[in-house]
């Protein structure tokens, strides 16, 4: 006789129960001939039948289960998707569907991540530098004065001298009293506020600036501009023999506010800016360039594309 308690701890948890490589059809006891033979036999048993009349139902019962359930399941691999940045399975069928997307592993040679790591430390220094940021800011209210200008309006004319002492001194607060403190003195620079202030006077009355004061304005605020690169050219050349040394990129390392155009079209051919292109002119949204070995002026639009 059988043991029913034996019998009985069968259950279908161990028959479905999945193994390590086993799809989900075909785990467990339907995944195992042998077993599947087993339980027959206990089953047979369990009715008082013999051992060859309860075998060889089973054996046969045991080949119809495993194929009924056994699924053959299409073979994946491990790839690279290139859209999500992860190692994911694919079959074959999916491979050749998105051909470009699935890629083996990206690797970055050594070299390419030493020179990045290069490339990083050097832009982080230019960009912290004080005269960097001081460029910066003054480039950004350059163009906010020249626009402003243009309006042809009282408030376009406020807004240009408020940009224009920005121009002139970054850190400035641009209070009244800094125009007073201003008037008065001597130097350019401190000309030019005095100048301001005498503008700002007028505004307050409610008269408007002439064409010959904003040309004036934009006049002097170019002039100090051209300072203002030729600063930046300075400090770029002291980064130029470490990048160059090193073969690094200089788009990754001089990443600022210039208004220059990166690059400009010389006989046909597309050419990085030389070093020393000046600010000339300003008008209806077009800056002229003064570049070393070209003559004329070069156009471009406030993004360094030529006019």
């Amino acid at each position: 006789m059988v043991d029913d308690k034996k019998y009985n701890n069968f259950s279908l948890a161990g028959l479905f129960a999945r193994k390590p490589g086993q799809s989900s059809l075909t785990s467990g006891l339907l995944g195992n001939t042998d077993a599947l033979i087993g339980l027959g036999l206990l089953q047979g048993a369990a009715q008082g039948k013999d051992l060859f009349s309860a075998g060889m139902p089973a054996v046969l019962q045991a080949g119809k289960i495993k194929k009924t359930f056994q699924t053959t399941l299409p073979k994946t691999k491990k790839v690279y998707d290139t859209k999500t940045g992860t190692n994911v399975f694919r079959t074959e069928a999916q491979l050749r569907l998105e051909p470009d997307r699935y890629t083996g592993q990206p690797f970055e040679p050594i070299g390419s991540k030493v020179k990045r790591g290069q490339e990083n430390t050097l832009f982080g220094n230019y960009t912290k530098d004080k005269g960097v940021q001081g460029f910066n800011q003054s480039s950004t209210q350059l163009q906010k004065m020249l626009k402003s200008f243009e309006e042809g309006t009282g408030a376009g004319d406020v807004a240009g001298i408020f940009a224009f002492m920005k121009t002139l001194d970054p850190n400035s607060v641009v209070r009244e009293s800094e125009f007073q403190v201003a008037e008065g003195t001597g130097g350019s620079k401190l000309l030019s506020f005095e100048k301001a202030y005498q503008q700002w006077k007028k505004l307050r009355k409610g008269e408007r600036l002439t064409d010959r004061e904003k040309d004036n304005f934009k006049s002097a605020a170019i002039g100090f501009y051209e300072g203002e690169l030729s600063s930046l050219d300075n400090l770029r050349g002291s980064y130029s023999g470490i990048i160059k040394n090193q073969n690094l990129d200089p788009k990754n390392v001089f990443v600022d506010n210039d208004l220059r155009p990166k690059n400009i079209m010389l006989n046909n051919k597309k050419i990085r800016t030389p070093a020393g292109a000046t600010l000339a002119d300003y008008k209806d949204g077009v800056y002229y360039w003064k570049i070393p070995g070209i003559k004329g002026f070069y156009k471009a639009d406030s993004r360094g594309r030529s006019k």
